[in-house]
């Protein structure tokens, strides 16, 4: 199958991207490129995602793999103190059955405050990242905290429905007595096809789907099967470690409120947002349902 001059072009120079040829009619050869393609994953993610594509994600029907990273790792612009950090009751869920025992990192602001900010039934914490004195981008974690425990579907529905989450985060500091945020390592792993079809890119999976641009007109049976994805965020005293990884499969056609100071504490279900601050592009997101369990 001949991928089209002007795709190549764009994915060299643009992307960076390593373009190979494959038999997907052996298979052990189908076997021995997703092996490689798990470890280049693995490679590019400082082995946060070991694997994205699940035995069986290949066949002879196969044309044709395009997989993609991101990695983040962001160094607390002011660390928490691994000396401070202390086991507390996490709240998830389910009521007080549900409560559980997890590490809290804990810090003391002291005179310099926090960027956080008080809403009707949620509060946010911003909390930035380091940056070189020549960087261009401006990294943060922003927590969204809402007010009750079983408040995180409301809050999110609230958020959805005023629009850009990023006018509620925080622009200056204030005094906080005292933070408290639970360590915790989520991962998640999905298809997306499914998704993605029912946001309405049906055409693209179907024997209709036009993928000229792509490859040659003279060999374009080609539509999406598969689209599997797979993040990791790793969030500790130093800092944040975040990854994301997509491979996409194709086959033949067939407002604040002014309060005194108090303490932030996140012991019950949470939202947050990794944002790049100058462009205000989001580019992690999760909700925290049990700091203990990976997969959320």
């Amino acid at each position: 199958m001949e991928l089209t001059p002007a795709y190549l072009r764009t994915a060299a120079e643009s992307y960076k991207a390593e373009i190979r040829a494959v038999d997907f009619a052996q298979e052990g050869s189908r076997e021995k490129t997703r092996k490689e393609i798990n470890e280049w994953a693995a490679a590019e993610t400082d082995n946060l995602i070991p694997e994205i594509l699940p035995e069986g994600s290949l066949s002879d029907g196969s044309r044709l793999v395009l997989t993609n990273t991101i990695y983040f790792k962001g160094v607390w612009e002011s660390r928490f103190p691994e000396a401070l950090t202390e086991h507390r009751t996490f709240h998830r869920l389910g009521g007080a059955s549900a409560a559980i025992i997890v590490p809290f990192m804990t810090f003391y602001p002291g005179l310099h405050g926090l960027f956080v900010s008080y809403h009707k039934d949620f509060d946010v914490l911003k909390l930035p990242y380091k940056t070189g004195s020549d960087a261009t981008a401006r990294y943060s974690m922003c927590v969204f905290l809402p007010h009750t425990r079983g408040g995180l579907r409301a809050m999110t529905s609230a958020l959805a429905a005023r629009g850009s989450l990023l006018d509620h985060v925080p622009k200056h500091t204030i005094k906080v007595t005292k933070l408290l945020l639970p360590k915790f390592k989520l991962s998640f792993f999905c298809r997306l096809a499914e998704v993605l079809e029912s946001l309405g890119l049906r055409q693209a999976f179907s024997e209709e789907a036009d993928l000229s641009g792509l490859v040659e007109r003279s060999v374009c049976d080609v539509r999406l099967d598969e689209v599997f994805h797979k993040a990791v965020v790793e969030v500790n005293e130093e800092g944040t470690k975040a990854a994301a990884c997509t491979a996409v499969s194709g086959r033949r056609k067939q407002c604040a409120m002014r309060v005194t100071a108090r303490e932030f504490v996140a012991d019950h279900p949470f939202a947050f947002y990794i944002v790049e601050e100058v462009s205000g592009a989001v580019v992690f997101a999760g909700h925290v349902l049990d700091p203990s369990s990976s997969s959320q």
